[in-house]
């Protein structure tokens, strides 16, 4: 019976990603019935060209309309997510909190250095990934170029560094972690909504660099005591990814260079996390009834 109620709990957890996905699905498909019904109104000529499965690709992979549909279901699974995590656990009466219990220089400046750290370690497992399977690359990169990153639109920057991370971390860091601490200790908790986080992206390259990064952000939640730190250090992340060029980076092929910049990388991250275990530490008293809140 205690084996039974422990996969119930368990699969209790994966609600939150099930209800996410099933949003992102419901938008897709009205994203795409809308787009088709405009078409033809405007158009009625095109009506013929439905059955074509070339029209139907370049018509449905347009990086402003997958940008679109990302951005609306981003909003309303933030806005779902929003309410179930506040109903759950966020404590209804509560004194007001003062931003200096929240967060303060030392806090801003390791999550600014443990984002540097982790945009080159999620570089380096992409080119080991690419190695080892170039088509997953050729497959994260079409994906990459349909969206727009290569040409990044106001709506995608706004989606990738601002709604997408507080959707992601509604749904990740806040209501699943949440519900997987109950169950399980923090590291496997962690370890499970990472998993999670990655298995969501959809494909092996994003997916396995989401992983990574989403026990960061899990760490960074936990150990803060609010998501809020969570949102803040993914939406850093997301600023730096969608703006920095590729010049930035190292494309030579010297492995000596390569080596010391991924050592210096994973030293980097590292000194974020001392610093923000220093910075949690001097932070302001919180009241006691955050004590046990994510907030």
């Amino acid at each position: 019976m205690k084996v039974l109620k422990k996969i119930g709990s368990i699969l209790f957890c994966l609600l939150p990603v099930l209800l996410a996905f099933g949003i992102q699905l419901i938008v897709s498909i009205a994203g795409v019935f809308l787009k088709l019904f405009l078409e033809i109104a405007s158009h009625p000529e095109s009506i013929s060209q439905i059955a074509d499965p070339d029209f139907m690709m370049s018509f449905l992979m347009d990086s402003q309309f997958l940008t679109g549909i990302s951005a609306v279901y981003a909003v309303i699974a933030a806005l779902a997510l929003g309410f179930w995590y506040w109903k759950r656990f966020v404590p209804k009466k509560q004194p007001r909190r003062e931003i200096s219990s929240l967060i303060n220089p030392w806090i801003l400046a390791s999550l600014v250095l443990l984002m540097l750290g982790m945009q080159y370690i999620s570089t380096y497992v992409v080119a080991f990934l690419a190695a080892v399977n170039p088509g997953w690359y050729h497959t994260y990169e079409e994906l990459m170029k349909s969206i727009g990153f290569g040409n990044v639109t106001p709506l995608l920057a706004l989606y990738s560094i601002l709604i997408a991370p507080i959707s992601e971390e509604l749904i990740f860091r806040g209501v699943t972690l949440k519900y997987a601490q109950n169950i399980m200790p923090f590291l496997a908790a962690d370890i499970f909504q990472a998993f999670l986080f990655g298995v969501f992206h959809g494909n092996v390259i994003q997916g396995s660099y989401a992983f990574v990064v989403g026990l960061f952000c899990g760490y960074v939640c936990y150990k803060g005591g609010s998501i809020y730190l969570s949102i803040l250090f993914h939406m850093l992340f997301n600023i730096f990814g969608t703006f920095m060029p590729e010049s930035f980076f190292y494309s030579g092929d010297s492995f000596v260079i390569h080596l010391a910049i991924f050592s210096a990388a994973v030293c980097i991250a590292a000194l974020g996390i001392f610093l923000y275990r220093r910075g949690i530490d001097k932070r302001k008293h919180m009241p006691e009834a955050y004590t046990n809140s994510p907030d």
